[in-house]
């Protein structure tokens, strides 16, 4: 059976849609969807554990959870100084998010398992879950989120008409073409994201359907990109709003 690779996410089934107010149309429940719900009931489950049993000498959970803290921390705290305390919580939110969003897609029945339907005259397996940052919408939301925190730094910094002016480098002539180039962050942080992991979806999907033990070798180095594309959006995000900060030494 050949692997469906689709870069619009699938609806789970024919009657998966739940009716909007009046001139807002369908809410259509798709395959990565399903899986952005399952990343986060799992990691507010285990959030919310750790939370309970905190203690002074830490198990295994709340080990792993403050390495993870400390680990983004180490991140944060270069790039945005005093400004890192009140960023924390959303540049952690977008880091683990997307950790686990990437390796959770590498678990069982993920891809694998679905209902069967047609592509391009073909009888294809349609997925009931594919990786959610494998999906352009879920990526293109990070993106977004991720632009509101870099200007909305910016602006607390320098106030909202000191930050369009730094956007434009103080040349007023130039400055829809300034204006224009930072929109492109989002396309930049959205595409970058989606385009790996869409690319690892295929490529697990043809080695595991073609070639099985080959699959297991990309498994393990997928293991490995889901982390560095972590990593990467997470410190893309922190450059883009250290540049719009500015000199933190003066905000001090």
């Amino acid at each position: 059976m050949l692997p469906e690779f689709s870069i619009a996410a699938e609806p789970i089934c024919g009657s998966c849609k739940l009716d909007l107010p009046v001139g807002l149309g369908q809410l259509i429940i798709t395959n990565s969807m399903v899986m952005m719900m399952v990343v986060m009931a799992v990691l507010l489950s285990v959030g919310l554990m750790v939370r309970r049993t905190v203690s002074l000498v830490p198990g295994t959970t709340q080990n792993i959870a403050e390495m993870i803290i400390e680990f983004v921390e180490g991140m944060i705290e270069p790039a945005l100084g005093p400004y890192a305390r009140s960023r924390f919580p959303i540049i952690a939110s977008f880091f683990v998010f997307i950790l686990f969003s990437n390796w959770m897609s590498l678990l069982p029945f993920v891809g694998t398992v679905g209902y069967m339907g047609e592509h391009h005259g073909k009888e294809v397996l349609i997925p009931y879950i594919r990786p959610a940052t494998a999906d352009l919408n879920m990526t293109l939301a990070l993106a977004f989120a991720a632009f509101v925190l870099i200007h909305s730094s910016g602006i607390g910094s320098h106030g909202l008409i000191g930050h369009f002016k730094a956007m434009a480098q103080s040349s007023w002539l130039l400055a829809p073409i300034f204006m224009l180039i930072e929109l492109f962050v989002i396309v930049s942080l959205s595409f970058r994201l989606f385009g790996n992991l869409f690319a690892g979806e295929v490529l697990l999907g043809l080695a595991g359907w073609a070639f099985p033990l080959v699959g297991v070798v990309f498994l393990m180095l997928e293991v490995i990109f889901g982390l560095i594309q972590a990593i990467i959006f997470t410190m893309l995000t922190l450059s883009f709003a250290s540049v719009a900060i500015g000199d933190v030494e003066g905000h001090h």
